[in-house]
């Protein structure tokens, strides 16, 4: 399986009140889970141009006309001749027993459920066969047609995370990330 993988690294990360992308091993940790996964390419989508310098290997600024991280995406994956694994900075319990998972069963696409059984469309597997819906809003737009992947017992890697009181709420599971 070949894939490439969009790093989501371009939030401002206001309500965590610290960049996300640099916490618990940050993108470096991201990006060698996605390697020792399979991955051929990494590209981190730094957001605004300034931010490029904070990450090694390849990075692509959010373009001028792009209002949204449904339209970056979008605009990225129209450059990539490539399927495309999508990974939020903030995946900080995403690992590779969870990203084996995930690339197993979606391999015509997919999106994983969180612990709470909601679909986390900033872990999306998208295949380049996809063809990308005509109107798109949101994230969730984008991937409403891909299939639910079941994530059974590792839920609790797709969790995003934006405030201070959800690491709290996984101090546990936090505190064992080797990184």
């Amino acid at each position: 399986m070949s894939f490439t993988v969009l790093l989501l690294a371009g939030g401002q990360s206001q309500r965590m009140g610290q960049d996300k992308s640099q916490m618990y091993g940050g993108i470096p940790r991201l990006k060698g889970v996605v390697l020792r996964c399979g991955a051929h390419r990494v590209i981190v989508l730094c957001g605004a141009g300034e931010r490029a310098d904070f990450f090694e290997g390849e990075t692509w600024a959010d373009p001028s006309h792009c209002n949204g991280i449904h339209q970056v995406v979008e605009w990225a994956l129209n450059r990539i001749d490539d399927d495309v694994l999508l990974v939020p900075c903030d995946a900080f319990l995403f690992d590779e027993k969870a990203c084996t998972a995930l690339l197993e069963q979606a391999q015509l696409g997919g999106v994983p459920v969180d612990a709470n059984g909601r679909r986390q469309p900033l872990f999306s597997y998208i295949p380049h066969s996809f063809g990308l819906p005509l109107k798109i809003d949101s994230m969730r737009s984008m991937t409403e047609f891909l299939p639910t992947i079941d994530t059974k017992d590792i839920g609790q890697c797709f969790t995003n995370f934006n405030r201070s009181e959800e690491l709290e709420e996984h101090q546990d599971e936090l505190s064992r990330i080797p990184w």
